[in-house]
């Protein structure tokens, strides 16, 4: 059997050489940076869309390693097809009322609830962790919770340490090691071959992809 490739998943603007999901491609074995997207514009449907795709690409199943606005694109990616995916990582996620569906929301944007109606709310059915930051700008430690909580995913936090990225100090991060080893020595990884076709990605109008693609289109028109 394949052992499961760890795919990381940048926020806004990209991981740097030092931040820690550099430092995870270079350290944990078989893990690279997903291909496919523009980490200056955070559109969460063409995100989510490279995503699928680079799961689809690969022979056996993965292990998405997101940051940020990242961990949010992964989410619409898993809720329309998760058997391919094997486990999850979401470090410091971003606030869905934070974006819009056309990007980031300005500070002088009337107030409104963003991405918060367009990200999946149900348990994503695969297991997983989701690591939060107590001061972090991006998402309060209690909303991380309760996406914590929805998604189906243990939740840990972290004492002060902002956005857990280059700027708070997260360059090398043995810990991050650990818990991706531990999570991968548990899984086991499922060859293309034996996904049944029928069980595919959902392609119906209902879907989380397809509904957040015709909102993008209708922001855009």
């Amino acid at each position: 059997m394949l052992t499961p490739t760890c795919i990381t998943v940048p926020g806004l603007h990209g991981s740097g050489p030092g931040h820690w999901q550099t430092w995870a491609e270079y350290r944990i074995p078989n893990c690279r940076r997903v291909r496919g997207i523009d980490f200056h514009k955070p559109v969460i449907a063409a995100w989510a869309d490279a995503i699928r795709n680079d799961i689809r690409s690969e022979a056996g199943s993965v292990i998405l390693i997101a940051h940020s606005f990242g961990c949010l694109a992964s989410v619409v990616a898993i809720a329309d097809n998760n058997l391919k995916v094997a486990g999850v990582v979401f470090v410091a996620p971003a606030s869905p009322e934070r974006f819009s569906i056309s990007g980031l929301s300005k500070e002088n944007d009337l107030p409104s609830e963003g991405l918060l109606n367009a990200i999946p709310a149900s348990l994503l059915g695969v297991p997983g962790i989701l690591i939060a930051s107590t001061n972090d700008p991006w998402m309060k430690v209690t909303q991380a919770q309760y996406w914590a909580e929805v998604w189906g995913l243990r939740f840990t936090w972290i004492q002060n340490a902002g956005h857990i990225n280059t700027e708070s100090g997260y360059g090398r991060w043995p810990g991050l090691e650990r818990v991706v080893v531990s999570l991968r020595d548990r899984l086991t990884a499922v060859p293309l071959g034996e996904i049944h076709e029928k069980e595919g990605p959902v392609k119906n109008r209902f879907s989380a992809l397809v509904k957040l693609r015709q909102l993008t289109r209708e922001s855009i028109e």
